[in-house]
């Protein structure tokens, strides 16, 4: 599972100076004392990055370099509300945003909407947030999406809830890969994990090779919304005190 902001440089730091984007969702469910969120749908360019952010896209076709800059402009709107200002987001091994210490987070887009969602690392051990189009998972892709069970759930419902839920479902085990990858480093497929829905809620159950001293499932908290055609899929794990 994979997957404008300018700058000024004076003395060789950076100086980020933060131009007017329409906030267009407010993600509700979850804790305002907790996360810090931000999402648009004004995709911007890599006129809005750092140099070294700007280095890791320099050979990315354009539509590519708008989503990884709108990403990083959501990203430091978000962490500036924990009074983190000019954080400079690079990336990991597997292409994972590295976050400023004591902070985690996530990011992410669709064709018409990013966003990115942080908090502070004694609060909340890991986050994953994912956004899809409604419709996307297409029915001849869930063999290798769905495990059985996920499959004849999808089955009870009609047309327009299936592509709704199959949406999600996918959504939930991109946002789940996101935040155990950071903590175990291990490489998993979709069928790996299972997503089970009752009394409106989302459990997960992991494979058998999966290291779940260090991401227990069980702990797991799901959160999602809709907006429009988008679905906005949120799986965080909760730090332990």
């Amino acid at each position: 599972m994979r997957d404008v902001l300018g700058f000024d440089l004076v003395d060789n730091k950076t100086s980020f100076i933060y131009l007017s984007l329409s906030m267009s969702y407010t993600f509700s469910n979850l804790d305002p004392s907790l996360f810090s969120q931000f999402f648009t749908t004004d995709f911007v360019g890599a006129e809005a990055l750092t140099p070294a952010e700007k280095a890791l896209i320099q050979k990315a076709a354009v539509k590519r370099q708008n989503d990884f800059s709108t990403g990083r402009y959501c990203a430091r709107e978000a962490l500036g509300r924990f009074g983190i200002s000019d954080a400079e987001i690079l990336m990991g091994e597997v292409k994972e945003p590295l976050w400023p210490k004591g902070f985690v987070g996530s990011i992410s887009h669709s064709k018409t909407l990013a966003g990115a969602i942080v908090a502070k690392i004694d609060d909340i051990a890991a986050i994953g947030l994912d956004i899809e189009t409604i419709g996307g998972v297409s029915r001849d892709t869930w063999d290798m999406l769905f495990v059985a069970n996920e499959q004849a759930f999808l089955n009870t419902l009609d047309d327009n809830e299936q592509a709704l839920f199959a949406t999600l479902i996918f959504s939930f085990k991109e946002a789940f890969y996101k935040l155990q990858y950071p903590i175990t480093k291990q490489y998993l497929d979709f069928k790996e994990a299972e997503l089970h829905y009752a009394d409106n809620d989302f459990t997960l159950r992991t494979g058998l090779e999966f290291d779940c001293h260090k991401v227990p499932a069980e702990q797991l908290i799901f959160k999602w919304d809709r907006v429009d055609d988008q679905v906005i899929g949120v799986c965080y794990l909760p730090a332990n005190r």
